[in-house]
Formats: C-alpha cells, structure tokens, sequence
C-alpha cells in the first residue's frame, strides 16, 4: 500500500443522513451497523413496505407498482446519483456517480453478475419481482464484496413469505399491462402458497411484448422492438430455532433485431464508415440458482450467520453469425456477527468466486477463446459505540486473485483495504460523520465478448473514498447533503482489459430536502460528479460518463381511506459542454432536457384484490437522449408513453 494511500485513513470529521420517523425509534448503535462503513450514503429503491435504512435516498414503499416500472431506467429514474442510458432495454447500462455498475459489486440475491458486451447491458432484471435494491457508493466497508471498487449494487426478489398475508394459505397475482409507445403488452402470472407450517412455495412468469418506440418528435427510433420472458421460483423456509432458508431458480431471456452494436444507431455507423454487422436475432439470457441461509438463535450474542451459494450463467448470442458468448460464476459467501458487549460487535467472514469466460466471435476473429478467474476474501467490520453521542465502525478485507488469459498468462496477485468511519450525533434529530475506505480489483475478466492477452506486468486496481454527510430529520421534515472524493489507481480499460489507462478522479455532492407526512411527500434534490481519467482526451469514455448536473423535484399524495395515489416527478438534466476528438466522435456535448413524469392508482374498494394503473412517462414529448457516453451515437430516448396497467390479488 503506498504512502497516499496510507495517509488517507486519517479519520476526518464529517456529517451523515438524515433519520426516518421509524428509524428514531432504534438504537444508534444498530443504526451505525446499517450505515455501512465509509460508503457514500445506499440508494434504497423498494418493491414493498419494508424496513429501510436510516437516511437512504429512497423511492416510496410502492414507487415501482405505482410507475409499472419495466426496466432499468424505470426502477432507477427518481434515484439521484444513477443514472441508466436510454434506447432499446437489452442496451441499458447503469453509472452510480458517473461510474460505470462493471466498477461495482453486482448481485441479484447474492449471486454476482458479470459483464458480456460493452455494447450490451449487463443486467438482466425483472422489475415486477424487485423486493429492494441497495446501491453503495464509492469504495465501501469490507462487507461490500470482492471488487467492489465503486461499492456495491444489491438487487433482492420476493420470496413467498413476502406475499402471503398473515393468516393466509396461498396468495396469486394476475397483471396485464398496455404500452401505448412502442405498442405493446406485459402479462405475468405469480401464484404462492404455504407449504405446512414452516415452508412456502412461490412461482412466477412473466412475457413482454413491444414494437419500436417513437421519439419526442414522433419519428420512429428503429430496431427497438423486442420480446422478453422470465421464470422465478422459489422454496422458501422460516424454521424453529432462527433458521432460514430461501431456494431460488430465475430464468430470463430478451431477444431484439440488431447489428454487431446494440446500444449504437445504424445511421451513425453508416455515416462514420464503421461496418455495421449483420442484421440478426440477437438474445440476451441469464439463469441462476441460489440458496441463502440464515441462522439467528435470538438467545446467542455471538451468532447472527448468513451464507450464501450461487451459481449464474449469462448468455449473448447472434443468430445468423453464431458470434457467441457466456459467462459462467460460481461462488459463495459466510459471514457472521457477533456481539461482543452491549456497544461492541464485529461481522466477519469469507467470499469465494469463481468466474469462467467463453466465446466465438467470428466478426472478431475469436474461436473458442477462454478466459478463468478465481478469487477469495477474508474480512472484517467492527462497530463501537464509543459515547451516546459517537459511534466509529472500522475493518478491512484481504482479497487474493489468480487469473489466467487466453494465451495461458497467469497473473495472481492480493491486497489489503482498510476502511473507518466515525459518527457524530449530538442531538437526536441531526447526525454528522465522516469515513474513508479502500477497496482492489485484480485482473480478471472484464468482458466476456473481447478476450485479449494480458501483459505479464499488469496490475489491479486500487480505489479510494473520502466521504462526508450531513443530516437533519424532524417532525416529517428532512434535509441531508454530502460530498464524496474518490480516486481508482491504475484503472483498466474494460474493453478487452489489457492494458491500464492511469487514474480515474472523481468528486461530487449531493443534497436533497423534503417533507412527508399525512399522505404527502415531497422532496427536491440535486446531485453532481465528475469523473474523468487523468491525461486521457476524451471527458468520458467506456466505463464513465459526465453525465451533468441533475434535479428532481417529486411529489405525491395519498388521501385517506380512498384507496387512490397520485403523485410525479420532475428531472431537469443540464446541459454539459464537450468537444468531439479524432476519429471517435463518441462524445460531442450534451443538451439539456427536463421530464414530467405522473401517475395515478387506485385500490379499487369496490373489488378487493383490484388495483387500476395509470403511468405517463415523458409528459410533454420532449425530444432528448440520455447523458452517455454515445450521445452522438446512440438511440434518442422515447417520446411520451401511457401505460395501463390491472392487477387482481387473490
């Protein structure tokens, strides 16, 4: 660890988020726990009315019914700091304070997702089945997972337990959807039931159907058009004794009409002089089985264990060409918590990975090339409650990674990242603290789709992030504001990962007031970063983007006992100024837009179980395209869209 890198862990004062009603009520020891040593505040999005963590930015309990939300870019569109880019939903990529999630640590209940194509989403989600989502930011605490040089993001699906009322002995959920741009339809069927006393069954599909959108100025966006089906099952247990036990198989396939490019348009090819490809079926899948175990006897200070195994396979394939690629990862993780006294307690365990890479690309003159990485890390995280008012987490994780490319080369090498974090809380509604973290990444694979040789040299990446908060919480008012500076050593270009592009910089702020109470919630916040690498010609490229100062103002209300919501939101992008370099002209500035999005639902008193959607994203038809790196090149961002959606709980 060098000297920089060293000085940092000198603990600076700082301030953190603000609390939830519900929050005030819990121990601030237990409140630290949650806060994830020196990660920037998580992101909390939720599918349903579940606990959430003291300060998070977050989406109402029900926000992702209420917006019938469909991919990436719908779960993520009220979060500040994320964003998602536009066109065709098998090329949306997500960048968590302009950084790319490939810098994170990925998983879909525990399982770790890879990246196929830098030219195609490396997520494969179904939005209806979303439990939560957490998104930690910068380089976190050493619970956060192996790589996780950008922090981590966490996606949970329901479970049958999730769903069966209290009292009940089966629950099912009938849903249809109507698409008005791009017209189209999504029907999906979940049934759960208990099985004994102990144990729950769920099942659920889903198959979605649309045509190619049309923009803002109602011109048509071609080759949007695609079809996508998913299949979740899931055995779940909740036994004497404080044991748990949750089974899962999840099946999902999307397939579109494209050329080599997905999230680039023909025109700009074409107009470029680059060779298009072949205009082909193209499918994107994903199937993975995961169990997670969880034993908390009640009675026991030293044990809180959690364990998971997992097992994924991600899949890229075209047609006509037979240009293909898959991604296989096996792992597991074991931790446990034990509390050595009312104010002391540490987390502590081991994560295992590992990775295969396949792939035939005869566009790329690539024939059964082969790519393995595995990887392990011990950790450690300890909270104390020093004083009432000062609370101090600190850790660190020790990770090992052995890599071997397609030529043989075998590249092995391990670090040690610290993290601490001090929490300051002098009255009980404002909270203030500080924290710094590191993180590392070998080398490994970093795509699927564009193996190459490693110079025998090559080093990992070190990351870094200082962070500080502030917060305020009372009598339904809320504020919070931070700011975050964060550095990646030795960044490695993702493309092929051979060759490294020197240090990534980045900083930012955010800061977000509102107030909620009697049915009404509001809220406005603002973010901003910049991340860039040093001595690199391009403002962003693969990997990052300068995305622009972002806004956004959301409202909503519920009145009493009338079983209706309705609320939207606004987001105002501004503009960023860029010049185009060389022969590719990927980024040439970015125009500024604002969005009106709105809903209404209604829990129909007259039907149980009935529950009628209406959702307008793009209100007034504003002509725009997502800030990304392929501004100039990729798809224009849909135009206004109804969606109309119905759904029957029995």
């Amino acid at each position: 660890m060098n000297s920089k890198r060293s000085a940092g862990l000198a603990l600076m004062i700082g301030a953190a988020t603000a609390m939830t009603p519900a929050a005030q009520a819990q121990d601030f020891a237990a409140d630290l726990e949650k806060e994830q040593t020196g990660d920037l505040d998580p992101l909390v999005v939720q599918g349903e009315e579940t606990p959430v963590k003291v300060g998070d930015v977050q989406v109402k309990a029900d926000e992702l019914e209420n917006t019938i939300a469909t991919d990436l870019n719908d779960v993520f569109k009220s979060t500040p700091g994320v964003t998602v880019n536009g066109g065709r939903a098998q090329a949306q990529q997500v960048f968590i304070n302009g950084l790319e999630s490939n810098l994170s640590n990925v998983t879909i209940d525990g399982a770790v997702q890879g990246n196929i194509s830098h030219h195609t989403g490396p997520l494969s989600i179904e939005p209806e089945l979303i439990k939560q989502v957490n998104v930690f930011t910068g380089a976190g605490n050493a619970l956060e997972g192996l790589g996780a040089l950008n922090g981590s993001l966490q996606f949970e699906t329901k479970n049958a337990f999730d769903l069966i009322k209290e009292g009940k002995e089966y629950y099912g959920l009938t849903k249809g959807t109507y698409f008005s741009n791009g017209e189209g339809y999504r029907l999906s069927q979940t049934f759960a039931a208990r099985l004994g006393e102990d144990w729950a069954l769920m099942i659920s599909g889903g198959f979605t159907d649309r045509d190619d959108y049309e923009d803002g100025n109602g011109d048509t966006v071609d080759l949007t058009e695609y079809s996508s089906e998913n299949i979740l099952l899931k055995l779940s247990g909740r036994l004497d004794g404080g044991h748990s036990l949750d089974i899962g198989f999840e099946h999902l396939n999307s397939d579109t009409f494209a050329y080599d490019r997905l999230n680039v348009t023909e025109d700009f090819l074409t107009a470029s002089g680059r060779p298009t490809g072949v205009l082909q079926r193209n499918d994107i899948g994903r199937d993975s089985f995961t169990v997670n175990y969880g034993y908390d006897p009640g009675n026991n200070p030293w044990i809180n264990l959690k364990a998971n195994t997992y097992y994924t396979a991600q899949d890229y394939s075209r047609e006509t060409t037979g240009d293909s690629a898959q991604l296989e990862t096996f792992g597991f993780s074991i931790r446990n918590t034990s509390e050595f006294s009312e104010v002391f307690s540490s987390t502590y365990g081991v994560d295992v990975k590992s990775t295969e890479s396949d792939v035939t690309s005869s566009s790329y003159g690539v024939t059964n090339a082969n790519e393995e990485e595995f990887s392990y890390g011990f950790f450690m995280q300890n909270d104390w409650q020093i004083h009432r008012m000062f609370a101090l987490s600190f850790g660190g994780r020790f990770d090992v990674y052995d890599f071997e490319d397609i030529a043989g080369t075998q590249l092995d090498s391990s670090e040690f990242s610290p993290n601490v974090s001090l929490a300051f809380k002098p009255v009980e509604e404002l909270t203030f603290t500080a924290g710094y973290a590191e993180a590392y990444r070998g080398v490994g694979i970093r795509e699927a789709f564009f193996p190459t040789v490693k110079p025998a040299g090559l080093d990992g990446e070190n990351a870094d992030t200082f962070k500080i908060t502030a917060a305020y919480e009372r009598d339904g008012f809320f504020a919070d504001a931070s700011y975050f500076d964060q550095s990646i050593e030795n960044y490695i270009y993702p493309v092929g990962g051979a060759a490294s592009y020197g240090d990534v910089t980045n900083d930012g702020y955010e800061a977000r007031a509102g107030y909620q109470k009697d049915g009404y919630v509001f809220s406005l916040s603002v973010t901003d970063n910049s991340p860039e690498v040093e001595g690199y010609d391009y403002p962003d490229d693969i990997g990052m983007v300068v995305a622009g100062r972002q806004w956004i103002a959301q409202a909503s209300y519920s009145p009493e006992d009338t079983g209706i919501t309705f609320g939207g939101n606004i987001e105002y992008r501004e503009d960023v100024e860029e010049v185009a370099f060389g022969s590719f002209p990927a980024v040439a500035g970015k125009e500024s837009y604002v969005l009106v999005n709105a809903f209404v639902r209604w829990d129909v008193e007259q039907v149980e179980g009935l529950s009628l959607t209406l959702n307008v994203d793009n209100l007034f038809d504003e002509q725009y395209q997502d800030h990304t790196i392929f501004t100039s090149s990729g798809f224009a961002s849909p135009g206004r869209e109804f969606r109309v959606g119905a759904s029957y709980e029995f």
